[in-house]
Order: C-alpha cells, then sequence, then structure tokens
C-alpha cells in the first residue's frame, strides 16, 4: 500500500486520509444534502417519544370509543330484545323498554294474561326466525305484536283451562308471522295493521262463540248478592254506593279503554300503559288518551250501555286509530283533525261491527281499527297538507 510506505509527516499521506474519512463520512450519511453529522439531543428524543406516545393512546382511545359504540350483544338478548319490542309494536312504540313497560302494565291488571302475551310475543318471533322471514322485521318487533294479541285474546276469550288457553297462543302466534308477511305483499303499500291477529283468532272464537255461551268468573261465582238481596234499611246505601261507584267508572272509561286494547279491563294498566307511551313520545300518549275520549263519546251518543262506555270497550280501536294517524303521518293541522275525525269513525264502525259479530258469538276484536285506518291511511292522496311520514316515529321526530 501506498500510503504504508509514506512516512508519518508526509503532507501527501495526510491529504489521501483526510480523503478517504470525508468519503466514508459521507457514504455512511446516505443522499444527504449536508456534510454536517446530526445527532438528536436528550431532550429531543423525549419529545419525540412523548408524540409516539400520544398517538397510540389516541389511535387506541378512537378504536375504545368505536367498542362502546357498537356493544356486542348475545344471539339471546338479540332475541330479548326483539320480544319487548314486539310488545311495544301493539301501540307502535319500537322501544324495548317501552315494550316491558306495557308488560309491567299488563301484570298489575292481570298476571295470566300478561303470561300469555309474553309467550305469544316470545312464540311469533321464534317462529319467524325459524322460517328466515325479514330480519329487519323481526329486530324491530314487526312480527312479533300479533301473537302478544293473541295470547290477550286466548287469556280471556279461550276456555276456561290453562292449558287451552297456552295451546291457543303457541299455535296462534306461531302462525301469525306468516299470515302478517303474507298480508304485508297483499297489501301493498298500506300496512296490514293488526289484521294478522284478527285473522287467525277470529278463525277460532267464531267456532267457538264465546260471547253466546260465557262462563261464569270465580268472582261471580262467590258473589253472595247473585243469591241475597239486600235487607231494605240497607238499600238507600247500596243505591249511594253504586251511584258515586259509577262517576269513578265514567272518568276511568278512557283508561280503561286503552288497557282494552290488550283486552284488560284496569284503569290501573291504562295509566301505566299510557305513561310507557309517553316515555316514547308525550304527544302520541295524547293522541291515544284522545282518541279514547273520542270513542267513549260517540258511544255515549249513540245510545250504547253505560257498562260498555265505562269498561272502556267504545275506546280502544278509536285509540289505536288516533295513535296510528299520529305516528304514520307528519305533525299538522289536517293531523290532527284526521286523529279526532278518524277516532270518531271509527267508534261508529265499530258499533257496526260489534252488532254483526255478536250475533255470531264472537267479539269484533281490532277489526274497526283496521279498516278505519286503512281508510285514513290513503287520505294523503286527496287532502292537501296531509303528509305521510317518510319514516314513522312519531308525532315529535316525524318529517
Amino acid at each position: 500500500m501506498v500510503i504504508l510506505q509514506l512516512s508519518r509527516t508526509s503532507p501527501l499521506r495526510s491529504f489521501l486520509a483526510r480523503r478517504c474519512l470525508s468519503s466514508s463520512a459521507i457514504l455512511s450519511r446516505g443522499p444527504s444534502h449536508t456534510f454536517r453529522t446530526h445527532k438528536p439531543s436528550f431532550s429531543q428524543r423525549i419529545v419525540a417519544q412523548q408524540h409516539q406516545c400520544r398517538f397510540f393512546s389516541s389511535d387506541q382511545t378512537e378504536n375504545n370509543k368505536d367498542d362502546e359504540a357498537v356493544p356486542a350483544t348475545t344471539p339471546t338478548q338479540d332475541f330479548l330484545d326483539a320480544s319487548s319490542r314486539g310488545v311495544g309494536q301493539v301501540l307502535f312504540l319500537n322501544d324495548p323498554k317501552a315494550g316491558q313497560i306495557l308488560g309491567l302494565g299488563l301484570f298489575l291488571g292481570d298476571p295470566g294474561l300478561a303470561c300469555l302475551a309474553g309467550l305469544g310475543t316470545v312464540t311469533a318471533t321464534a317462529a319467524a326466525k325459524a322460517c328466515g322471514l325479514d330480519k329487519d322485521s323481526i329486530n324491530n318487533g314487526l312480527l312479533g305484536y300479533n301473537g302478544c294479541l293473541v295470547g290477550c285474546a286466548a287469556a280471556v276469550f279461550a276456555t276456561p283451562s290453562i292449558l287451552s288457553a297456552t295451546t291457543l297462543t303457541v299455535v296462534g302466534a306461531s302462525v301469525t308471522p306468516l299470515v302478517a308477511s303474507s298480508l304485508k305483499e297483499a297489501m301493498g303499500s298500506v300496512p296490514q295493521w293488526t289484521l294478522a291477529f284478527n285473522l287467525v283468532t277470529l278463525t277460532s272464537l267464531l267456532k267457538t262463540r264465546p260471547l253466546l255461551n260465557p262462563s261464569p268468573s270465580l268472582e261471580e261465582l262467590l258473589n253472595v248478592e247473585l243469591f241475597l238481596q239486600p235487607a231494605a234499611a240497607e238499600a238507600s246505601d247500596v243505591a249511594v254506593s253504586k251511584g258515586s261507584s259509577m262517576f269513578v267508572d265514567v272518568l276511568a272509561s278512557p283508561l280503561n279503554g286503552i288497557s282494552q286494547i290488550f283486552v284488560v279491563q284496569s284503569p290501573l294498566s291504562g295509566a301505566v300503559i299510557l305513561g310507557g307511551i309517553g316515555s316514547y313520545s308525550p304527544m302520541l300518549a295524547t293522541h291515544a288518551l284522545g282518541g279514547s275520549i273520542v270513542g267513549t263519546l260517540m258511544g255515549a251518543l249513540s245510545g250504547a250501555p253505560l257498562e260498555e262506555l265505562t269498561m272502556g270497550l267504545w275506546g280502544f280501536n278509536s285509540a289505536l286509530t288516533s295513535m296510528a294517524v299520529g305516528v304514520f303521518f307528519v305533525h299538522s293541522t289536517p293531523a290532527l283533525v284526521l286523529s279526532a275525525g278518524g277516532a270518531a269513525g271509527t267508534a261508529s264502525v265499530f258499533g257496526a261491527l260489534k252488532t254483526v259479530f255478536g250475533s255470531y258469538g264472537a267479539p269484533c276484536l281490532t277489526l274497526p281499527f283496521c279498516v278505519t285506518m286503512s281508510a285514513c291511511y290513503v287520505l294523503h292522496k286527496h287532502i292537501p297538507g296531509l303528509v305521510l311520514a317518510k319514516n314513522p316515529h312519531s308525532p315529535e321526530k316525524n318529517d
């Protein structure tokens, strides 16, 4: 090597050494535009590490937020959610909590009926899943609510046997999703309302004719007033008591009208159900109560027996119609007029169908509501200012 042959103090050796070191430094830096070597200071390294930690922490937080926004649910939870919505959808409430409040109201009025209502909803939901019907409809409770009503009707109109009522509930409720899906196709743009429930239940009731030979209740069998007349000294007190009781019954008749949607006669149940509606939509609760009042007044004007009025029989179909108008139409003055007018028309239809079906020993159930509301639904094509909601929910949210 030439460098090794040169002396230590040779100028040429020093020059060549400097050139070699410079070339090595350039090659080690790569394609850089500066010849100064840069080594980050201790403080700069700390800042870089903190920035990297913040970056990782931010990503982790975002991932956690995404996980919290869409919590994982089990199939069992999804099924129970759909069943709760099914109870709520009887009154157009697409909310599991509202459905649970309605269930509580039924239990307070009639525990046995509440159990069969729940059984009917669960059976209908399970049958819809087993048949592979529309998943969105199942999850929103739209294929469960008819089964809920089948259980309610079985609890009241079936023969006084737990086995018979349970069998009718399971068999009838399991058929309603298929009937509802067929009616959806047959009715086009008009919803099937509760027609599936009516078709399935009336098929049985028109055969058994429960209104022709009603079975006496346990309370009636144990009531001594059926066998013993009150003493003459107590007659005036009994009359006063009955008069005050009748006044209370008249005031409570709109609440009975709301509870009678589920075939329950209880103002307490009606009040709890009304509270459940109000938790979903206060304005919809107003529609429900107003519809029941209008229907009861129409019954009084038509000369209906006072007992029928206080039982709420003239209010429940009208309440359903008013609620349906509030759910399916944009809130407006024409919609409010239609809500009241539809409730009055429903009461008139109820009076006619009650007579027809009563002659065959069967109730007309919610057929008056289905007939009247189907006519109201198509009026948006003819009445200015009456607009169908794009996504039906409630008067507060419809647009």
